[in-house]
């Protein structure tokens, strides 16, 4: 056997063991993205990262459901129809006249180590209604100009323009903690560990028929001796609030759960 044969023989045999060498490919990691489903209240942990339902699009879908018209070449029939279908991909699929969402709301945590009490604030928005709100998300952008008053005097403005989502709880005389602070008993190892994943998840139903949306604005103007301006919209998403549930993001481990009280007579 030539010298040129037995090197083709070697490169073919460690061509082929190459494979049985080859690092294992690594799991592409999971990015977070919000449910599309109905929540079960029922379920015992909570996805690793979970993010909840997305209150943006679902106000969207519903506020353009309540407008819309009827076109010029549609009957009514077909217009309720198509109406129908549209409320039932959002219901997503529920076989009953309500839909269970959950939605992850920010939280503020301190703990009192002389209790040993972890204290989770939950961000309240404005009454509406009778109904107490609790806020879901919220974005935010700013620029500045020059304004100027009717006397030609002239200042920089700064301008902040908020966008905020609220679920409104219209079942707000079934929860007697108001303000929405919710204490877990731990000790200080624990507290200091979860405290940076600690999340919120607001767990409600929405009900087929009802006006799921509400909407309002807030501007503040600016002065020459504040000469800041904020212009804040406000949309509501309104729903049954079944339950909050503290869980650990990281772990999906569920600490708490704050439920309704019985409603008064």
């Amino acid at each position: 056997m030539s010298t040129r044969t037995f090197t083709t023989i070697q490169v073919m045999i460690l061509v082929g063991w190459l494979p049985m060498f080859a690092q294992p490919k690594k799991a592409a990691p999971v990015v977070p993205a919000y449910s599309q489903i109905q929540f079960d209240p029922n379920t015992l942990r909570v996805p690793l990262h979970f993010m909840g339902n997305d209150i943006v699009r679902l106000y969207k879908a519903f506020a353009a459901l309540h407008d819309a018209e009827k076109a010029e070449y549609e009957t009514t029939d077909q217009f309720n129809k198509r109406i129908e279908l549209a409320e039932a991909k959002l219901f997503m699929g529920s076989k009953t006249e309500t839909a269970t969402l959950s939605f992850v709301i920010p939280v503020k945590a301190e703990y009192d180590a002389d209790s040993e009490m972890l204290i989770v604030q939950v961000h309240g928005g404005p009454d509406r209604d009778n109904a107490t709100s609790v806020r879901v998300k919220q974005s935010k952008s700013e620029r500045s100009y020059i304004g100027s008053n009717a006397y030609g005097a002239k200042i920089a403005v700064h301008e902040t323009f908020i966008n905020s989502y609220f679920l409104l709880i219209n079942n707000t005389n079934q929860f007697t903690n108001a303000d929405l602070s919710i204490a877990v008993k731990m000790l200080a190892d624990e507290a200091r560990k979860i405290k940076g994943t600690l999340s919120a998840l607001a767990v409600c139903t929405i009900t087929k028929g009802d006006i799921q949306t509400d909407k309002d604005v807030t501007w503040k103007k600016p002065t020459f001796d504040d000469p800041h301006e904020v212009f804040e919209q406000l949309w509501f998403l309104r729903t049954n609030l079944l339950a909050i549930w503290l869980f650990d993001s990281s772990s999906g481990k569920v600490h708490t759960k704050v439920e309704p009280t019985e409603v008064a007579k």
